[in-house]
């Protein structure tokens, strides 16, 4: 299947699950909403996985990246992504990004 085929289809595949869950793709999109908290946006979190709408997963972090219960997210996902990477086949990579970054 082409790119922009196989791309059409997941766009339309996402329309109907908002449509389908109109609650859900509210809290999603909503910043600041009264009725997102921790147990909210992991119950969101496995349901965008298990449909597998990984980007979406982003998008909710990143709208609600100022509730309480994000503070300190970006810390520990960053320390844990790097003990995940600390090899020898990976320490390379990691160090380079870091300097890339800062260029």
């Amino acid at each position: 299947m082409p790119k922009y085929k196989k791309r059409t289809a997941e766009t339309l595949r996402l329309l109907k699950w908002a449509n389908k869950y109109p609650g859900w793709w509210h809290l999603i999109c909503t910043p600041n909403e009264e009725h997102m908290n921790l147990q909210m946006i992991k119950m969101l979190i496995e349901k965008l996985a298990k449909e597998s709408f990984y980007e979406i997963i982003f998008v909710l972090l990143t709208v609600h990246k100022n509730e309480e219960f994000m503070k300190g997210f970006g810390d520990s996902m960053t320390l844990q992504i790097l003990i995940a990477n600390w090899n020898e086949i990976h320490k390379k990579d990691v160090i380079k990004r870091l300097i890339d970054h800062f260029n």
